[in-house]
């Protein structure tokens, strides 16, 4: 991101000190990652009746179901990109 080639072809950094080369990619992909996860978040706000103070003692507040399946996809991710 702060390194560049100049016109000579030598790289050079704009902030001072040794530049820094991501081979992977994966700088790129985790704040694509990230900024993809807030938007979503944004999106579909807080569950419904989770701020309800008449609600608070009926409401549940985990799935197992989807906490199952959540791991079955991280699981299916690590083992996929590893």
């Amino acid at each position: 991101i702060f390194n560049y080639t100049n016109d000579d072809g030598e790289r050079e950094s704009i902030v001072k000190g040794a530049p820094l080369q991501d081979f992977a990619g994966s700088g790129l992909v985790h704040l694509v990652g990230g900024i993809g996860a807030l938007c979503g978040a944004v999106i579909v706000g807080p569950r419904v009746g989770r701020w309800d103070v008449d609600k608070q003692e009926e409401f549940e507040g985990h799935s197992i179901p989807f906490c199952v399946l959540g791991t079955f996809f991280l699981w299916f991710g690590w083992y996929g990109f590893n």
